[in-house]
């Protein structure tokens, strides 16, 4: 939905707080994201990939050349009642070592749900093989988008979509679950690297008891802005993160796999003036 619609405003210039690069699986890498960010005219941004904060300082000397605000950015995977949970993770240190050796650990376990549903695949007559897969990874964070541009590419599917309703999606024979760690440990992973914990674009499957009880686990704020959220769900998340004294963030949510990507970007951003108070709420000047 465009950036209008979504009343963010424009207080203070514009800022995207959810961005992918090729370090998890995105299409661009973390320069170029920099450099595309700039050119859109966007003031800060986060680089939020999944499971992976290697982006981080590759592109924080382009963006200090350029004049970009980087603010420093993790998608974390998590599992709660089965239920894929991502909790993004803002101002984290990324020199903090538990954190990194989680991250590592997650690295390895990525590769491995790769393994098992190429494996999967074959038995439903798709064969495709893991080398396939990192090559699209580019040696980064290995996901299912990965996969679905393989099947893609040997014209399996002939959309990025069809793959995952085909193939990839939780209720197709080929899937395996994600990163099964409880959303407790991640947002405490987050608050002891120094950062701020964020639900991630909650109206895409976190039902609303559940959305409860991790605000009951310290959640930091709600990511509002997304492009899966309607005008409606965007007041109704801004209600229940007033309610609960929570922070406001959002962004693109860029991949740069799809078309939409392009038109989101730039326009699905937030109003400067919420990321000050992130900054407030962590005492950054």
């Amino acid at each position: 939905m465009p950036y209008d619609a979504l009343g963010a405003g424009n207080e203070g210039g514009r800022v995207d707080l959810h961005i992918h690069t090729t370090c998890s699986d995105g299409v661009l890498s973390p320069k170029d994201i920099v450099l595309k960010a700039k050119s859109a005219g966007l003031q800060a941004i986060s680089i939020t990939d999944h499971d992976t904060i290697k982006a981080i300082d590759i592109a924080k000397d382009e963006a200090d050349s350029v004049g970009l605000e980087l603010v420093s950015g993790v998608e974390m995977s998590a599992t709660y009642d089965d239920v894929d949970v991502h909790i993004l993770g803002y101002f984290i240190n990324t020199k903090d070592a538990p954190l990194n050796e989680y991250l590592d650990r997650c690295k390895i376990f990525r590769l491995k749900r790769a393994e098992k549903m190429v494996h999967n695949l074959s038995k439903m007559g798709v064969n495709i093989n893991v080398d396939q897969i990192l090559v699209k990874a580019q040696n980064g964070s290995v996901g299912r988008p990965h996969i679905a541009a393989v099947l893609q590419e040997r014209g399996y599917v002939k959309t990025y979509s069809e793959a995952f309703g085909k193939y990839l999606g939780a209720h197709s024979p080929a899937y395996v679950k994600s990163i099964e760690t409880p959303p407790a440990e991640v947002i405490e992973m987050i608050s002891n690297a120094g950062g701020l914990s964020f639900l991630a674009h909650p109206g895409r499957s976190i039902p609303d008891d559940m959305l409860r009880y991790l605000i009951d686990l310290g959640l930091d704020g709600i990511e509002i802005i997304h492009p899966s959220h309607d005008e409606y769900q965007v007041q109704y998340y801004k209600e229940i993160a007033n309610e609960y004294f929570l922070l406001f963030s959002g962004g693109s949510d860029y991949h740069g796999a799809r078309q939409q990507d392009e038109v989101n970007f730039g326009q699905v951003t937030i109003q400067y003036s919420w990321l000050e108070k992130i900054k407030v709420r962590l005492c950054i000047a």
